[in-house]
């Protein structure tokens, strides 16, 4: 499925907690990541606000042509600048992929036929994404989570995907990063507690693929740890 995976220059020993299992903190200074963010939080795509900061627009480039997603399944898209984003990104690369959107509040400022913009809960996904609709949403997937980011809607989302994602499919966990900027307690341990409590009950499900994830340093992106490949493992 992948062409070119140029590992050499990205290796990185990754950070581990007491149970050598990897850290979920982003490798940097706060005062840089809070300064990064601030730029995130006014990031447009064509005049519609996009909020993604400049690491995970190249890695998310980069696993796009690796991949080469038929559909993109984007859960929280506010605006939809980001759909618009990931939209141009696969035409430029000639992927002809679909976009899925689904969020709690439909204010989508994008009207666009690559994108089809739904209303859904990330918590009650079987909802929006029944099996007439997962029939018709072509492989393979790149799911992105960017909902609300607290620890029950990551960890359902973790849960409805993990029988339906098939081997080699992607769930893309965003904001992590709430541990590092210190805005964990308000999501109740958000993203980070729900990969590291899912993956240690269930390690045959997800796999956190580190080429994506320490692309330029342990974890230097929002989505820390939260790129999870659809591994071989029965749900």
């Amino acid at each position: 499925m992948r062409v070119y995976r140029p590992q050499s220059f990205q290796k990185f020993k990754p950070k581990l907690l007491w149970d050598q299992r990897r850290s979920q903190m982003i490798d940097a200074p706060d005062q840089v990541i809070n300064r990064i963010q601030r730029g995130t939080m006014h990031h447009y795509w064509k005049g519609v606000m996009c909020n993604k900061n400049p690491f995970d627009l190249a890695i998310y480039s980069r696993l796009m042509w690796d991949l080469k997603p038929k559909t993109i399944i984007e859960i929280g898209y506010k605006f939809g600048g980001s759909a618009l984003w990931f939209a141009d990104q696969a035409d430029a690369m000639g992927l002809g992929t679909r976009l899925y959107c689904i969020d709690v509040e439909q204010r989508e400022e994008v009207s666009d036929d690559r994108i089809e913009f739904v209303h859904g809960n990330g918590r009650k996904l079987e909802e929006t994404l029944t099996p007439e609709v997962i029939a018709r949403l072509p492989r393979p997937w790149m799911v992105i989570e960017d909902a609300d980011h607290q620890y029950i809607t990551c960890l359902k989302v973790l849960e409805f995907f993990a029988p339906i994602l098939q081997e080699g499919d992607y769930l893309c966990m965003e904001d992590g990063l709430a541990d590092t900027t210190g805005n964990a307690w308000k999501i109740e341990g958000g993203p980070n507690r729900a990969i590291y409590e899912y993956t240690a009950a269930h390690p045959e499900i997800y796999e956190v693929d580190a080429e994506y994830c320490d692309y330029f340093g342990n974890n230097m992106t929002w989505c820390t740890n939260g790129f999870l490949r659809r591994s071989s493992g029965a749900a």
